[in-house]
């Protein structure tokens, strides 16, 4: 596989990131291999500079054979229908202990001679539910729904068998007989809810997986007599799924799958009494494709990982030395094996984002600094403190656009750690709204990073969308999950023509990643790594196409752009702005574009609802979880101009009582809005449109009744401030 580029910048050029990554020749590599590697200086070597006596972390524990895209569906498609025979009655005998079955048949070149096949039920039934006219790029995933044709169709279609005998190269009639037997009565369940089976599943905040990692043994590492490995576990939510209330227990019941609790009565279809014999929800007979790391919960001192981390080696590698090569084979081996009576489970010291003194970041600062420094160490400390290269400087360094918000935001501006042990992942994903991303590796054994660039992300979709189908309708966002690996080295990726390099980060060295691409990786034994997000000019549109990007998947932004584009033109006009003009005019064609759009649609809504709100939040620079932006209750979008609260007709009385508390209300309590008061939803202006435009049953006036309009933004400010800079832009 051909490695990304390795560039060698000036002492010069690392003094000034920004404009070095922006030299359109290093655009142009970042841009055809989605990341680039960059080796500082010679003399460039921070030390590590982390407060050892009380830095600690919890890391994640993750099963390398549940990551696996393919794997994972398999169990996941087992569990399902275990559970639909569970709910039917079915005996012990019929409950399925392996995703596949065993088939043995002649081969019609060598008619004596047997052979055998494995046959998963996953991939038979992917077979039957892919629709050939549906497109299957994830971004339009929350648009699709699942369609099943009547099993009488299938069962006739002798095409369609003979498609899938060629692909699994088994007999027709074998494929034939695992169907009827195996599957059947479970795809007519599915067809009895029609193209309802999306919207089967229950909208559970605190969803479980069906390959629930709390059974599984973690680990059989002794971390010592003086270690605390044990925690208060929480108690269970007794609170309906449903409704979200604890009352009644006497006509709650339980699913025998998940152990959530249901009132019958809150159920689609309701009960009259609770059933005997075991009852499994929708959602783990249908398969909400929900799955997650389960967090250790010890505390780790980076001493103790690290002897995690050496018992992992003598564990999983046998304490040899090994090159790249055969640790990459052997990871890619136990993540796309199934292996699920012995399951390989490592520990990673992922998204660490603590935050006192000495814990933040690996990088000097003038917040902790090391006992013991001499003069000539202490100025070369507060040299590291001050470069743009340092992760906590560079979001925030000339020319970046990120400063313009006049906030942190974790993780994008304020840099996460990252503690690796041997084959512990980073899964398939994108940085938060297309960012670029800088990761620096302070000490450690080396870092294994795949990449498809921007070019290779509509073809990685549609293989993730034909490898599973079903799992991005139930999870439209799973590439944002960062729970899902496929390997680079699959003879999918040649055939679906995904282009993929790969790199290898060692000690003292930089991975730039670039807008728009996909990466996963390993590593190779223990690391301390960290990361940060910044932008460049270029990254505008790619900023501006995640906002329509993460509504279909329904993604909540982290940031606004409108707000950007304000910002930007704001210290344009001030004459504050360090970019050129050039930049300036194209973030005015930007919100011009944007803000007459959703100016149309507050117009029509206007003349819509009686009410319109200016919204005033006042803001307390001290609360660390302050909310800045309220968000659509449908499509998660952030309302950048205006939204509508909507509600069902209610007494006015209580119209009233809530209106006056309504006028008090945080950015955060908004956003709590439709989770607190379920008659209550806020909507974007286009969201609302959208349903207003959908409700047949009722005229405009008595469907939106008691629908007030908020506008988050003074349409007269964004004006003003639109003709000073046309005025300013046109001399």
């Amino acid at each position: 596989m051909e490695e990304i580029p390795t560039l060698y910048p000036t002492e010069q050029e690392f003094e000034n990131p920004i404009d070095y990554l922006s030299n359109p020749h290093i655009k142009r590599l970042g841009i055809r291999y989605g990341m680039i590697k960059v080796i500082p200086p010679g003399d460039f070597r921070p030390p590590l500079s982390i407060d050892v006596e009380n830095f600690t972390f919890q890391p994640r524990i993750q099963n390398l054979e549940n990551l696996d895209l393919v794997n994972r569906c398999r169990l996941f498609f087992m569990k399902q229908l275990n559970n639909f025979s569970r709910s039917t009655g079915h005996t012990p005998k019929s409950i399925l202990k392996a995703p596949y079955t065993v088939v043995k048949y002649e081969d019609p070149a060598y008619q004596s001679e047997k052979r055998s096949a494995k046959v998963y039920f996953y991939d038979v039934f992917v077979e039957l539910i892919k629709d050939k006219q549906t497109p299957t790029d994830t971004s339009q995933s929350s648009g699709r729904k699942l369609k099943f044709r009547d099993i009488s169709q299938i069962k006739e279609d002798r095409t369609l068998w003979r498609t899938i005998s060629k692909k699994f190269n088994v007999p027709a009639s074998s494929l034939k007989q695992i169907f009827e037997k195996y599957i059947a009565s479970y795809y007519i369940f599915l067809h009895s809810l029609n193209e309802k089976v999306h919207t089967a599943l229950h909208n559970d905040q605190y969803p479980k997986s069906l390959l629930s990692d709390d059974e599984d043994d973690e680990d059989d590492f002794d971390l010592g007599p003086d270690s605390d490995s044990g925690s208060d576990s929480d108690e269970d939510d007794e609170a309906c799924v449903v409704c979200q209330n604890s009352e009644d227990p006497k006509r709650t019941i339980l699913c025998d799958s998940c152990d959530k609790p249901f009132h019958i009565y809150c159920l689609t279809p309701s009960l009259e009494r609770v059933p005997p014999g075991d009852w499994i929800c929708n959602t783990c007979i249908v398969g909400n494709g929900y799955y997650g790391f389960t967090q250790d919960t010890h505390d780790y001192s980076l001493r103790e990982f690290q002897r995690y981390c050496k018992h992992q080696n003598s564990k999983l590698l046998l304490e040899r030395e090994l090159s790249i090569d055969d640790l990459e084979k052997i990871f890619w081996n136990l993540v796309t094996n199934d292996h699920r009576n012995a399951l390989t489970t490592v520990k990673y010291g992922a998204d660490i984002h603590n935050e006192l003194p000495g814990q933040i970041t690996g990088f000097p600062t003038r917040e902790f600094i090391p006992k013991d420094l001499n003069e000539n160490e202490l100025k070369s400390y507060f040299k590291y403190c001050d470069h743009p290269m340092n992760l906590t400087n560079l979001p925030m360094v000339r020319n970046s656009l990120l400063p313009l918000f006049e906030r942190n935001i974790s993780g994008m501006t304020i840099p996460w750690i990252y503690v690796g042990s041997v084959f512990s992942t980073f899964c398939w994903h994108m940085e938060d709204q297309y960012t670029l991303s800088a990761n620096y590796q302070h000490e450690g054994d080396p870092k294994i990073w795949y990449s498809i660039p921007e070019s290779g992300c509509a073809k990685f979709n549609d293989l993730l969308n034909d490898l599973s189908p079903d799992l991005f309708v139930k999870q439209p966002d799973l590439l944002h999950q960062l729970v899902t690996l496929i390997s680079p080295y699959d003879p999918h990726f040649k055939k679906f023509g995904i282009p993929v390099y790969k790199a290898i980060q060692n000690a003292n060295e930089y991975i730039i990643t670039f807008p728009k691409c996909y990466h996963a990786g390993f590593n190779t034994g223990y690391n301390f790594n960290e990361a940060v997000n910044f932008t460049i000019d270029f990254w505008l549109p790619y900023g501006f196409g995640a906002i329509a990007d993460y509504k279909s998947t329904q993604k909540p932004c982290v940031f606004d752009m409108f707000d950007l584009m304000i910002n930007v033109l704001d210290k344009y006009n001030q004459n504050t702005l360090s970019f050129n003009d050039a930049f300036a005019r194209q973030c005015y064609s930007s919100l011009i574009v944007f803000y007459n759009t959703e100016l149309r649609r507050i117009r029509r809504i206007q003349a819509i609802v009686s009410r319109t709100n200016l919204l005033t939040v006042d803001s307390d620079p001290d609360d660390e979880d302050e909310e800045y932006d309220v968000f659509c209750s449908q499509c998660k979008t952030i309302c950048s101009m205006a939204f509508v609260l909507h509600e069902r007709n209610e007494p006015k009385l209580a119209r009233t009582k809530k209106r006056h508390k309504r006028n008090n209300l945080s950015v955060k309590q908004w956003n709590e809005v439709s989770t607190t008061y379920g008659n209550l939803s806020v909507l974007c202006p286009q969201d609302f449109l959208k349903k207003l435009q959908n409700s047949n049953s009722r005229v405009e006036e008595e469907w939106c009744v008691n629908d007030e309009l908020y506008l988050t933004k003074s349409l007269e400010d964004i004006d003003s401030l639109i003709r000073q800079v046309g005025v300013k832009l046109d001399k």
